[in-house]
């Protein structure tokens, strides 16, 4: 949760569908700046007064803001409870040991089993395999991540920098996200989603040409769990149950459960999904 330091900041019992951050350390307070960025809804764990304060007083800085804090240890239930966990969408387990981020996981996954969970790891040898039995759905290394920016910064420069522009412009938030078609309640796409989900082989159809046309949005891409027997090859990545679709041709058929990735404004998606400032960016 994000809040004006000049205003009276909502409790934290009020909010749902937010992310938890388990510690604001070197790592987590780069994250709580993207959070801030893209205005999604946070709460921080984190039992270091100092590290706490330094990353509050680098908010304040750079947007004017503050975040919700939970002084605690976050591999505690209780810690965890205070942070809305039953409520929560998502955890990021960011503390420096994997010892802590894996009972964080473990502790976190056995309160709320719908959670999403992507938890840090420095070990990524010895302890990615223990990360994901304890329930984390992506496990991160920060070295590995590391090295492949750098990797990319020297092969193709380019592509890093117009991805960092689109990412952090100015005035506006533009988004490089997931979308699920289920979320869009533009009128005329939403009836048209709802009559596929009645009647999926009736004469209704939606086209991604029909996203541009009443969105504004940029599809890159679409994953779906269906496959077209027509075009599948044995080696076609659409082949594979859940998988992506690249580049998709406007008149490519879309269909109820399909997830979309898309490139637009923050406000754009805003406006599409029905979601509030507060709430904005809380898939990403």
């Amino acid at each position: 949760m994000v809040v004006n330091p000049a205003e009276n900041a909502s409790p934290i019992e009020s909010l749902s569908g937010h992310t938890i951050l388990c510690g604001a350390g070197r790592t987590g307070r780069n994250i709580i700046e993207r959070f801030c960025h893209l205005q999604v809804p946070f709460v921080v764990i984190e039992q270091d007064t100092g590290a706490i304060a330094r990353a509050q007083n680098n908010v304040r800085k750079k947007f004017n803001l503050e975040f919700a804090v939970v002084t605690g240890d976050a591999t505690e239930d209780d810690t965890l409870r205070r942070a809305g966990i039953e409520r929560a969408a998502g955890l990021v387990a960011a503390l420096s040991d994997d010892k802590d981020n894996l009972f964080a996981t473990l502790t976190a996954r056995s309160l709320n089993p719908k959670l999403r969970i992507v938890t840090r790891v420095n070990d990524e040898k010895n302890n990615r395999s223990k990360m994901e039995k304890a329930g984390a759905d992506r496990v991160v290394s920060t070295e590995i991540i590391g090295g492949m920016r750098i990797a990319s910064e020297m092969i193709r420069p380019e592509v890093v920098k117009f991805l960092d522009r689109m990412g952090n412009a100015a005035g506006k938030t533009i988004r490089f996200t997931e979308l699920p078609l289920a979320n869009i309640r533009t009128p005329e796409l939403a009836a048209r989603r709802e009559a596929l989900t009645q009647s999926p082989h009736g004469p209704e159809k939606l086209l991604i040409q029909d996203i541009g046309r009443h969105t504004g949005l940029l599809v890159v891409a679409v994953k779906s769990s269906r496959v077209d027997p027509e075009t599948a090859q044995e080696r076609d990545l659409f082949h594979l149950r859940k998988q992506y679709r690249f580049a998709p041709r406007g008149d490519f058929e879309l269909h109820p459960d399909d997830i979309l990735v898309v490139i637009g404004t923050q406000d754009t998606l805003n406006q599409i999904t029905g979601a509030t400032d507060d709430a904005a960016g809380a898939n990403t």
